[in-house]
């Protein structure tokens, strides 16, 4: 048996057994340029979600709503509804966030717990996923429903000690968004499943700009 009938002899038996391979080291490079080439000509993201975030001391787990606006290359408005109310914006100004409260502009760590990621979310979610390379760990553990699923393990320390894990599950167009989830060092997790995404929405400016 020559080397490529090997190989694709184990490769059968091992689906077969339900036993995994370890990934070719280019197949990451693969599915980063595959979701290049497909986010190519994005201008706007327009996205409602449903976040489910499980509190891992307390064993509860809350459910909210929200919408994600993002306008390449650089900014990125994450709104969640109540019980959170909260408004993240992150864009060449820096960070900031309003609730019902009051608002701020923030560095990543007084931004809370989406602070020390919500520049990686902005990449993750819609640009250039090389430039995560130096930051993160990146793996493909697997092809879901003709898309693909992205697992960023952190290696900054600034962001090591605030996340574990980030996931991402796109779906076929390799552009659009499945599902994200956000595995924090504390055992919490919020998974957040889209229910609407609007490619290249008209974005009014303004919902865009911080607060002041």
């Amino acid at each position: 048996m020559n080397r490529r009938s090997f190989l694709a002899a184990t490769a059968a038996a091992a689906g077969a057994l339900g036993i995994g391979l370890p990934a070719r080291a280019d197949d990451v490079s693969d599915v980063l340029a595959q979701i290049t080439r497909a986010r190519a000509g994005l201008k706007t993201l327009v996205a409602t979600f449903v976040q489910e975030r499980t509190i891992g001391l307390l064993a509860t787990t809350v459910k909210s709503d929200g919408e994600l606006t993002l306008v390449r290359p650089d900014r990125l408005r994450w709104e969640l509804k109540p019980p959170d109310a909260v408004t993240y914006w992150v864009g060449p100004e820096g960070f900031a966030f309003a609730t019902p409260n009051g608002s701020a502009s923030a560095g990543k760590g007084a931004a809370g717990r989406f602070g020390a990621v919500l520049g990686d979310l902005l990449i993750f979610l819609g640009g250039d996923l090389e430039k995560l390379r130096g930051r993160y760990d990146l793996s493909v553990p697997s092809r879901e429903g003709g898309g693909v699923v992205l697992v960023a393990r952190p290696r900054a320390d600034e962001v090591k000690k605030h996340v574990k894990r980030l996931e991402l599950a796109a779906g076929p167009d390799l552009w659009g968004i499945k599902r994200v989830v956000i595995e924090e060092q504390s055992g919490d997790e919020s998974v957040i499943a889209f229910t609407r995404i609007d490619r290249d929405a008209k974005v009014d400016p303004a919902r865009m700009a911080p607060p002041k």
